[in-house]
């Protein structure tokens, strides 16, 4: 029976949140690649994360992995790639990101007196996330792309109806739509047109 009321009790509580995206960074959809019978571009990638509620610190290796797994699969699948690797120094185009998570501490206050109503009293929360990414290609030409996007946690009993459409998933969401922003970006600000001489020879 305690476990009955146990699962009961998270049931209830994960129902009565919702996440919200912020809708600080529109809605990205790649267009496909241009294939002019030219080499995919080399890339080479690297990611940082930070967090913190007060201060912002590097991660811990879990956040890193995170962080990395979500714009690794953002690169693999805009298929904008001939190579994707890891601090290539021989890589046609770098691209390093930094991606700093912020919070307000004061909201475990609202959220503890949430938990005590049985989510009668409603609360909520924002992670803001900021993402700086240094574009250069192996030619000289380089950017800086700064995004800055949130995700909002509502908690709240009639939120039940919501978190089917509106549960954890949209903030990760949230940071793959921002590396999508960069690279449709990059691509209108002609990093993927120049001239297969200037590309390496791995295809």
């Amino acid at each position: 029976m305690n476990k009955i009321l146990t699962a009961m009790f998270i049931i209830f509580t994960v129902s009565g949140c919702a996440v919200f995206d912020g809708g600080n960074v529109q809605k990205t959809t790649l267009s496909p690649y241009e294939n002019n019978g030219e080499a995919k571009p080399n890339l080479s990638y690297s990611s940082v994360a930070k967090g913190g509620l007060s201060t912002s610190k590097r991660l811990s290796e879990a956040g890193q992995s995170i962080i990395e797994g979500e714009l690794l699969s953002v690169l693999q699948s805009s298929d904008y790639f001939g190579r994707i690797s890891r601090n290539d120094e021989s890589a046609d185009i770098t691209i390093d990101v930094t991606v700093t998570n912020s919070g307000n501490p004061a909201a475990l206050i609202p959220a503890f007196i949430t938990g005590l109503s049985l989510y009668t009293i409603p609360s909520w929360a924002k992670d803001n996330f900021n993402l700086v990414a240094n574009v250069e290609r192996k030619d000289g030409l380089k950017k800086t792309y700064e995004l800055t996007d949130s995700a909002t946690l509502v908690q709240w009993l009639p939120m039940i109806f919501a978190f089917p459409a509106n549960n954890f998933s949209v903030v990760p969401e949230v940071r793959k739509n921002m590396y999508k922003k960069v690279l449709s970006d990059m691509k209108n600000d002609g990093f993927f047109s120049y001239k297969e001489s200037t590309l390496s020879l791995a295809r």
